[in-house]
């Protein structure tokens, strides 16, 4: 009897094809959320995405030194930052304090008035300056 051809049926691939050249590093970096609509903008009208956009001005671009910012003349005296650098330490101290409660479901230590204590004065020496 003769055996008839029967063409093997090609085997489907899965899943995305592998590239040639895998991208496993990556660099990220911050934009104010009107340099983020800046950037998507100019993506969108070069027919990119916002990471191939990127990617190509920065592989491609020209390096320019970054400009020195002016120097600003200080809002607030010494002893005024010193009292908002106080203060936000202390903050910090109490939301720490808060998450350790809130997380292991237990009360507030009752040392907690003192610190609510030297908060207020701190916002007083503040709103009194």
């Amino acid at each position: 009897m003769p055996q008839s051809k029967i063409p093997a049926k090609a085997e489907p691939t899965k899943g995305r094809p592998k590239a040639a050249r895998v991208k496993n590093h990556w660099i990220s970096f911050r934009v104010t959320a009107e340099e983020h609509f800046q950037l998507i903008d100019k993506a969108q009208r070069s027919g990119m995405g916002p990471g191939d956009y990127a990617r190509s001005r920065a592989l491609r671009g020209i390096a320019r030194s970054k400009k020195s910012a002016p120097a600003t003349a200080p809002v607030f005296g010494d002893a005024t930052r010193a009292v908002f650098h106080e203060l936000r330490r202390q903050g910090v101290n109490l939301n720490q304090i808060a998450h350790l409660c809130n997380r292991n479901q237990v009360p507030p230590p009752p040392e907690l008035n003192e610190l609510a204590k030297v908060i207020m004065s701190l916002w007083e020496r503040l709103l009194g300056s």
